[in-house]
């Protein structure tokens, strides 16, 4: 049976909420992070004499009266949070700000409609907007803008929607796109850059842990300095910490990345660690930590990103961009004496040169998430005004794949979606929590909040007595039930029920080589799901073991709302490993997170974690398909065939396939069109196919030429045409020895042909023969005929406007270039604008009518591109010899 699920964080009474909107709207702040929600709490709390308020203050009050939207661009240590303050004062008409705060850790209350200063996460202002609860009298503060999230970039569309007014602060970044895109009349730029501080930057060749050699530490030492490296990698912070300890006991050294509680590097920021020391940090902390002392940042310059590609979120690997650098550097850069900057990179970076860029946006790579928002509110995704341009056809897939599930019925949340939706974790644990039984509860209420069991724990781990043989799922369960059996408690914080731990926690996770931030993090999730699910917390963790993994992995089969991998492949044939951590075997099902990174060559690889289902739970669930006529071309004798399929989501488990000669009655005009789909491709077995390709050649050319104005034969009317000549066949004899004509004049008449035929094929340009190829646009509804010059690489680069020959029709332009493919363009600018990249552009033609179309040039050209691409992929090239075969699930595989 479904549960019932209720959304903690919405206000408890809706209209209540409403109702009690203060004549001059609320200010709703929305903070990146549960403890930016935290900091700013305080923050509203205090009046302290900041930089920004010396200079900008009067202009941010003026702006706030005015009603006016606007923005500040201001480096660390200028103050800009504690800006809100006075911008909320403005605006509210008070200096009695009721001030409350909903993250993770605090729901919203009865108490929430008098609250006229709301401070929330990205997350819940998302889910707040869909609710109705902001409204257009609401003013919108962002803090750390900056900070770029597909949650944050929604809360920006939805606002814009709504019709709110936007005041936004943001560290280094250049804030051109944000005064335009949210109508700031104002943006104010402020800094605490001293030029008499300016830092001694030096740009040196070296990995990290080469330049961390005895010159520099003894200097460190020598100078007393307080130095912070900035590593793109938790395992590269953790071996820089340790090379220091281990070289340099007098260097106090420590490490944070987002899998440490912020409490173990306290005394730097509280200013008590003692010169010299030695920090080394992830991003996390470039922008939100105030180490004290610091005078020495040294700067990796490296990232890890994610790049959408063909719909995937790729992990790739990526130099810093100017605003990751300003901001690290400018933790001493113009603010200490005697600050030293080290870059260590291979390129050479003109460090005065850098300038605030434009920031990157996230919201491409999670149409589902777009899918679900817009579902929710009833609009189309082009209704709203996105900071960045959505991936069109990952996000029909998306509305697709929603679909499919029932989340999503006639474009509007279900029933079964809302409640999917108003639980506190990713749709895929959701809707197992949403359908499960309460003993499963427990375990996936752990499991929902736990990243990975990867990202719990660290390399040199200890899963002794805990591993669940073919489940990270259930080994990272076990982890957390051993952490609370060991060091947990039932307590409150904020008033809610949560699961804590002792200082003994420590040292377990020392001894199992897990995070603790990661222990931490799962009992705060843990908890809101429990709240959500309206059960109570369980006072004991019981280690999972068969019996469990029995009832997951059944759960997993019937509804499978994962990534899924068979023998180390997708539904689509994509290769995907196994990951090196996991527990799971490499062959049979596995269902988890499927995640795409770029190899060193830039080549995009899969890797999966999760939980292995046994093959028969694969086939009791899986449905079979019923009888599908299809043509196949590879089969010389008794191409067409009846199939019938064994199916599990996208996977084919089983094919049994009957030839067909005699058409059943039920069927026969099925068979029909799909021979006539197949004499119209070029791919039926019949001597007509020959005999008309250069007949259809012609009329296809005489079209072109006419620019449209003959009859079209596309792929459409050549099957049309094809299937009423195949009217009275009934068997696949009937149809060998069927008599299959085009008429060229039913198409084109003699006069109208021969005029054609006239026109020139060849234009001279600089003494050199150029083909033209005829061809016929549509845009925006219109048709019209175009002659595309199919130039020379070396003409195209150099060639002028004037040398361009005067033609009956708007001239294009075409260059062939072999395995590396066509590159087309409209004019000559453009043309050779895209002649100087690196790789001619992947034209994808989006049907085989339009591939039909093209000229045998151009599709000879195709073809080998996408054999070399295939080849440079790792796939197979033209030798390949087709698709790779996918494996039988049931056949277990030996050796590797």
């Amino acid at each position: 049976m479904q549960r019932i699920v209720t959304d903690r964080y919405l206000p408890p009474d809706h209209a209540a909420f409403v109702a009690a909107e203060p004549p001059t709207g609320r200010l709703i702040v929305i903070a990146p992070t549960r403890a930016a929600c935290e900091t700013i709490e305080l923050a509203l709390g205090l009046r302290i004499p900041t930089i920004l308020e010396e200079q900008h203050g009067s202009e941010i009050r003026d702006l706030a009266a005015a009603g006016k939207g606007f923005g500040i661009v201001a480096g660390t240590g200028t103050g800009k949070t504690l800006s809100i303050r006075p911008i909320a004062e403005t605006i509210l008409g008070t200096e009695a700000l009721k001030v409350g705060v909903v993250n993770r850790e605090r729901e919203a209350t009865p108490e929430t409609p008098t609250w006229n200063v709301i401070v929330v996460t990205t997350g819940i202002a998302r889910r707040w907007f869909q609710d109705g609860d902001i409204l257009p009298t609401d003013t919108l503060v962002v803090d750390e803008i900056h900070q770029t999230s597909a949650e944050l970039e929604l809360c920006l569309a939805l606002g814009k929607r709504v019709g709110c007014r936007f005041i936004w602060l943001s560290a280094t970044v250049d804030p051109t796109f944000y005064a335009r895109y949210l109508n700031a009349a104002a943006v104010l730029e402020t800094s605490a850059f001293d030029p008499a501080k300016a830092a001694d930057v030096k740009i040196v060749r070296k990995d990290p842990l080469n330049f961390l050699d005895d010159r520099f530490l003894q200097q460190v030492v020598k100078e007393r300095r307080g130095v912070g490296m900035f590593l793109p990698t938790r395992a590269g912070v953790e071996q820089a910490a340790e090379l220091v300890a281990e070289r340099f006991p007098r260097i106090n050294s420590a490490f944070y990345h987002g899998g440490e509680p912020i409490r173990v590097i306290r005394p730097f920021l509280e200013g008590e660690e003692k010169k010299p020391y030695f920090l080394s940090m992830t991003a996390a902390g470039q922008s939100a930590l105030n180490v004290q002392g610091l005078d020495t940042v040294v700067i990796d310059d490296t990232r890890f990103s994610n790049i959408i590609e063909r719909g995937k979120n790729v992990l790739t690997k990526l130099h810093l961009g100017a605003n990751e650098i300003l901001q690290m550097a400018g933790r001493v850069h113009g603010r200490v004496a005697g600050g030293r900057v080290f870059i260590l990179s291979d390129r050479d970076i003109q460090f005065s040169a850098l300038r605030p860029t434009a920031p990157e946006f996230q919201l491409a790579g999670d149409s589902e998430r777009v899918a679900m928002t817009c579902a929710d509110l009833g609009v189309a995704a082009d209704q709203l005004d996105l900071p960045v341009p959505l991936d069109r056809v990952a996000y029909r897939k998306a509305v697709s794949l929603l679909e499919q599930r029932g989340i999503i019925e006639n474009g509007r949340l279900s029933r079964y979606g809302k409640a999917v939706e108003a639980m506190p974790v990713d749709r895929p644990w959701a809707e197992l929590l949403v359908n499960a039984d309460d003993e499963l509860v427990p375990y996936l209420g752990v499991m929902s909040s736990i990243e990975s069991l990867h990202r719990m724990t660290r390399e040199d781990r200890d899963l002794s007595g805990v591993t669940v043989p073919g489940s990270d799922h259930l080994t990272a369960y076990n982890l957390y039930a051993e952490a609370f059996s060991h060091c947990g408690y039932i307590g409150e914080v904020y008033g809610l029920p949560r699961h804590l731990f002792d200082e003994s926690i420590e040292k377990w996770a020392e001894q199992r080589g897990v995070l603790v931030k990661a222990i931490e993090d799962a009992a705060l999730a843990t908890a809101s799901i429990y709240r959500a699910l309206g059960m109570e917390l369980p006072t004991k963790m019981v280690n999972a073991r068969d019996h469990i993994y029995r009832k997951f992995t059944e759960l997993l089969a019937q509804y499978m709302p994962f990534d899924l991998v068979i023998d180390e492949q997708t539904a689509d044939g994509t290769e995907a490993r196994v990951s090196r951590t996991s527990v799971a075997g490499s062959w049979g099902p596995i269902a988890g997170d499927l995640r795409y990174f770029a190899d060193r060559s830039g080549i995009p690889r899969a890797a999966i974690e999760g939980t292995q289902i046994p093959m028969h739970l694969i086939l009791r669930y899986a449905t079979r398909s019923g009888a599908e006529l299809i043509y196949d071309p590879r089969r010389k004798h008794g191409p067409l065939v009846l199939k019938r399929k064994l199916e599990y989501f996208g996977f084919e488990l089983e094919s049994e396939s009957e030839t067909v000669d005699e058409f059943p009655p039920e069927l026969a005009d099925e068979a029909r069109r799909i021979l006539a789909e197949a004499l119209a491709r070029g791919e039926a077995r019949h001597f007509a196919v020959k005999k008309n390709r250069d007949v259809i050649d012609e009329i296809r050319e005489a079209y072109k030429r006419s620019g449209g104005e003959t009859k079209r034969l596309g792929l459409p009317e050549l099957t049309s045409l094809y299937k009423e000549q195949l009217a009275n066949i009934d068997s696949m004899d009937d149809f060998k020895s069927a008599r299959l004509s085009v008429d060229k004049e039913r198409f084109v008449p003699r006069e109208i042909r021969e005029k054609l035929e006239r026109l020139p094929s060849h234009v001279m340009v600089r003494d050199r023969e150029v083909e033209i190829d005829y061809d016929v646009e549509e845009r925006d509804g219109q048709r019209r005929g175009v002659a595309r010059l199919r130039l020379p690489e070396k003409i195209a680069r150099s060639l002028t406007e004037a040398e361009v020959p005067r033609l009956d029709r708007p001239v294009r332009f075409v260059v062939l270039r072999g395995q590396r493919g066509a590159v087309r363009a409209d004019d000559l600018d453009e043309l050779q604008e895209r002649l100087a990249q690196p790789w001619s552009p992947d034209e994808v033609v989006e049907s085989a009518d339009d591939r039909a179309m093209l000229s045998h040039a151009e599709r000879e050209v195709k073809r080998i591109a996408g054999e070399f691409r295939q080849h440079r992929r790792g796939g197979r090239g033209a030798q390949g010899g087709g698709r790779r075969g996918k494996p039988d699930p049931r056949r277990r595989r030996r050796g590797r």
